[in-house]
């Protein structure tokens, strides 16, 4: 499903492909064993066009879920954090070339990327997501007989939903934004989009619509780095443990999607 997390990007994102910056060439070593290419800094880097994961804001800023939990994994290695930014594609080779410590940026761990990079424990799950308007009958998908259900256009959410046993038809819309926005006026029974997403623009918008049933089609995300790095891979699992514990990450998780996506 990234192919979807790609194609739905919220308006409002910078459309200027950013250069890396920031980066060190000779590398430094962390405290615990971990190498790490600036020293005193951790380098992560992301897309910085995937609201509410990673994206500027209109001061030019970097914000976001992937941003802070990078910047708090810093804080707890006492590093200085380096949030950098570079085309999705061109992420993987740019760990593998050293360019930085990390992907922190919402990327699956495809077979094929763990060919070139290790991957950390998941530090989030999302999907496919089934939306309704709060009060209505439907509870999952096997309840969509009938139904008229909404979609952003571009995306792979059009064939899952044509899918979906009873469905009547299919709606498409310019944003899943403008989707969710038609499913709490009434226009269509449900909506199928990203689950983080669609809770992040339900939150923006105080919509009366809510995610129900389970996930359709799973989508986790894990952090990226370099094989030869197994040290800072051991300690981001660390982290990632602690702060699920400590609440840490129910905070931060809050403050993008309005709940612990860890219990979700």
């Amino acid at each position: 499903m990234e192919l979807s997390r790609r194609t739905l990007l919220i308006g409002g994102l910078s459309s200027t492909g950013l250069l890396l910056t920031g980066c060190g060439t000779e590398e430094g070593g962390g405290k615990d064993g971990y190498k790490l290419v600036s020293e005193g800094k951790l380098t992560f880097a992301m897309s910085g066009q995937y609201r509410p994961f990673n994206f500027y804001e209109s001061a030019g800023k970097l914000a976001g879920f992937d941003v802070e939990i990078g910047n708090a994994l810093a804080k707890w290695l006492d590093l200085t954090p380096n949030p950098v930014t570079g085309p999705f594609d061109s992420l993987v080779a740019g760990l593998a070339a050293k360019r930085y410590d990390l992907i922190i940026g919402s990327m699956s761990a495809t077979e094929a990327r763990k060919k070139a990079v290790d991957f950390t424990d998941n530090y989030y799950e999302s999907g496919a997501q089934l939306f309704v308007k709060k009060g209505s009958p439907i509870k999952s998908a096997a309840d969509l007989k009938n139904a008229t259900v909404g979609v952003t256009l571009g995306t792979t959410f059009e064939e899952l939903a044509k899918k979906q046993s009873g469905v009547k038809d299919v709606k498409t819309y310019n944003s899943d934004n403008q989707a969710l926005v038609e499913l709490g006026n009434g226009r269509v029974d449900a909506v199928i989009t990203t689950k983080l997403v669609g809770l992040y623009q339900i939150k923006q918008t105080k919509l009366a619509v809510e995610a129900v049933g389970p996930v359709l089609a799973p989508d986790p995300a894990a952090i990226a780095s370099r094989k030869d790095n197994s040290d800072l891979t051991k300690k981001v699992n660390e982290f990632l443990k602690k702060i699920k514990s400590d609440g840490e990450y129910a905070k931060i998780s809050q403050k993008w999607f309005g709940e612990d996506i860890s219990k979700s």
